[in-house]
């Protein structure tokens, strides 16, 4: 069931204080020295993007996700999503993110809180599609795991406590090509996050929804996922990626 509006207010205010101080951090490692920086990180990032397009399609061509993969408790009516805010807000905005992606929780530090504002006026849903297409930059299938992680919190805890979970993920996202969190560390996060208890451990360690993970990753690269993050608004592509043009985009489509 969708969460009431009003706990969403506080909610929000805490999404926002907690991704101020991540953009703060950010902004400080920002002031290292970038003469080199500049030129090869970009580099890097366009270069990671096209390896996750190539493995995208190349998952696809060696498996086919099961169909009738249980989906977790709490998500919408296609098993595939997890939806925050008013249920008759007129403006739905789709967020499919990858918990190992760094543009991912760019977007976040930089768009979150106004993403939560917008939820909590009752302006616009938030509906959460995460997938896990980065597993060949992770040693461990980090990103599988960590949205099976999710998965089972949903399941077990609901909408809320999802929704703390995938900010507590962005919060100690680890890097790219390393060891990701271990399942202990995921199971500590989740009971942060609300959702506790023996079964709540047990689905992390044995990968309760690892079926679904691949579905819903399967089912988006179908539909024409090709990256993350991907952001739509009632099912159109956000094109300006800034608080304002967030704003402006969602205001539009509820006047439409």
């Amino acid at each position: 069931m969708p969460a009431d509006p009003r706990r969403g207010r506080s909610k929000a205010t805490d999404r926002q204080r907690a991704a101020a101080r991540r953009a703060a951090e950010a902004a400080a490692r920002a002031q290292a020295p970038r003469h080199s920086r500049t030129f090869i990180g970009g580099t890097v990032a366009v270069l990671a993007a096209l390896v996750a397009l190539i493995i995208l399609g190349v998952r696809q061509d060696q498996w086919t996700a099961d169909a009738s993969a249980a989906a977790p408790a709490n998500t919408t009516a296609d098993g595939a999503a997890v939806r925050i805010g008013d249920p008759d807000a007129p403006v739905t905005l789709t967020v499919y993110e990858d918990f190992l992606c760094p543009a991912c929780r760019s977007f976040e530090d930089v768009l979150g809180p106004t993403l939560a504002e917008l939820v909590a006026d009752g302006t616009a849903a938030a509906e959460y599609r995460p997938i896990a297409i980065l597993d060949h930059a992770s040693p461990d299938a980090y990103p599988t795991r960590a949205l099976n992680a999710a998965a089972v919190v949903t399941d077990t805890a609901g909408p809320e406590a999802f929704l703390a979970f995938h900010d507590l993920l962005f919060a100690h996202q680890p890097a790219e090509g390393g060891a990701g969190l271990s399942d202990a560390q995921l199971i500590a996060l989740a009971e942060r996050a609300g959702a506790t208890g023996p079964q709540v451990e047990a689905g992390i360690r044995e990968r309760a929804f690892q079926d679904w993970t691949r579905r819903v990753t399967d089912n988006a690269g179908r539909d024409g996922v090709t990256s993350t993050p991907t952001i739509l608004i009632n099912g159109e592509p956000l094109a300006e990626r800034t608080p304002q043009g967030l704003q402006d985009a969602v205001r539009a489509a509820a006047a439409a």
